[in-house]
């Protein structure tokens, strides 16, 4: 039985199996196995909808680019929340008194993510060390959340009286976990531990996606005037318009590879793929990313984000009116390999 507000044995069995379960990011992954540099880290669509017309080694480098690229951007978004614990959540609490457990799951909660980020980012210097990448290049290709604006609008809206920051929080756990569900049907092709890793991740993020639920639900009944209520209805489309921004423009990192050719032969081969990306029309672009491209359209697209988009629904808040996604062969042949 999922916990609800003021039901303090259900919030209490909730904190007791994620203390009984948690897992230690350095004692409990099986670090030694190092990363397979011969294996795929993520699936990719058959039809290659950002990418046409690649080989076997391009689509093996693009493969392991977007594995490390999913794990920084959950790992920034994870990493980040904790820079925004005291306005987006203490004072939430402080203002809408709720049980005690609601306090404490809340500590557990932020640091669970916490150390999702720092696994993740384990994860990218493991992978450079079984591959000889150089760590500070592909450091310059991963997307960044710390300082960008993306974080600024977030905290602005906070200090407002908005939510927009949980509405980010369900959104993200919602995409990790319909990234493992990709992951999991392809796994005899993919790293061992990167697997290892997601499939941990998994597992409290399926015990604590809750929460940020919860959190929605007690600012929903929050006192506020009418601003304050008026910027509750559009936490929403702030939260999926600056997300957007920021991972459209995290995504053009990419391009960066060009000027990292000399550095190693992964970015020699991730580079050779740009021309195949650079014959798609710039009209086209929008269109691809929010509906077709795999794991960022989950990111972009509401419609992935069920429970989120249910939870809005219901309470009425205001969100981008965004086509439904179409489903490559990713979803319904398997990865092409």
């Amino acid at each position: 039985m999922n916990p609800t507000l003021y039901n303090d044995l259900s919030l209490e069995r909730q904190l007791a199996l994620q203390k009984e379960r948690a897992w230690d990011w350095e004692k409990d992954i099986p670090w030694h196995l190092g990363a397979n540099p011969a294996q795929y880290l993520l699936p990719l669509d058959a039809d290659a909808i950002a990418f046409p017309d690649l080989n076997e080694k391009q689509r093996l480098v693009l493969s392991q680019f977007m594995g490390l690229g999913v794990n920084a951007t959950i790992g920034e978004m994870e990493g980040v929340i904790d820079n925004l614990k005291e306005v987006a959540w203490e004072r939430l609490l402080r203002r809408c008194p709720v049980n005690p457990e609601m306090w404490e799951l809340g500590e557990l909660f932020f640091a669970e993510e916490l150390k999702h980020a720092r696994t993740f980012a384990k994860y990218l210097e493991v992978f450079c060390q079984s591959t000889g990448v150089p760590q500070a290049s592909l450091q310059q290709l991963m997307p960044k959340a710390h300082g960008t604006r993306f974080l600024a609008s977030i905290r602005a809206n906070a200090h407002q009286g908005g939510f927009a920051f949980w509405w980010v929080v369900s959104a993200v756990e919602e995409v990790s976990i319909q990234i493992y569900q990709m992951m999991h049907k392809h796994e005899a092709g993919i790293d061992p531990l990167f697997f290892h890793i997601h499939r941990k991740h998994l597992e409290e993020e399926a015990r604590h996606k809750n929460y940020a639920f919860l959190m929605l639900e007690l600012a929903q009944s929050a006192p506020g005037n009418w601003k304050e209520r008026l910027v509750r209805k559009t936490d929403l489309l702030l939260a999926q318009t600056m997300t957007a921004a920021w991972l459209v423009a995290e995504l053009h990192r990419i391009f960066d590879a060009e000027r990292l050719r000399k550095d190693h032969p992964f970015f020699e081969t991730l580079a050779s793929c740009l021309p195949s990306l650079k014959k798609i029309p710039l009209w086209d672009l929008p269109r691809r990313l929010f509906m077709t491209a795999p794991y960022v359209s989950f990111v972009l697209n509401l419609h992935h984000q069920k429970l989120t988009a249910r939870f809005a629904h219901k309470h009425g808040v205001w969100r981008l009116p965004l086509p439904k996604p179409k489903l490559s062969s990713l979803y319904t042949h398997g990865i092409a390999a």
